[in-house]
């Protein structure tokens, strides 16, 4: 007997296959999780777009004075400031509450930059 992943594979519908993709996904995800658990880490995603200005306020209650936080830029426009004098970095950080990302020249950026960032608390 196929499993229903086989059995969504065979059909090749794009509804099916659109549902094994965020199967795996889920699943993925749950394993980093998992992982990290068994590390003693626990990670927190999130986004963020800079406006015109040198400095964004990131609300994100899982911060703490300790959090690493990696930013990872999305677009084009985001990876020129990386490149720049301007390049971005974690000013400050509000435990329980945000983080502070500004550039690095202290002048502002042009305006939707946008960027990904992973919080890394240790746990242990």
């Amino acid at each position: 007997m196929k499993s229903s992943f086989m059995d969504a594979l065979a059909r090749g519908s794009s509804d099916d296959m659109a549902s094994i993709g965020r199967a795996i996904v889920e699943n993925l995800a749950q394993l980093n999780s998992t992982f990290l658990a068994f590390l003693g880490v626990s990670g927190i995603c999130g986004s963020f777009t800079f406006t015109a200005a040198a400095s964004v306020v990131v609300s994100e209650p899982l911060v703490t004075a300790n959090s690493f936080i990696f930013l990872q830029a999305t677009n084009a426009a985001a990876g020129t400031l990386v490149g720049s004098n301007e390049s971005p970095y974690i000013a400050s950080k509000s435990a329980g509450v945000s983080f502070t990302v500004t550039t690095a020249a202290g002048t502002a950026a042009a305006g939707g930059e946008q960027f990904n960032y992973l919080l890394i608390n240790l746990t242990s």
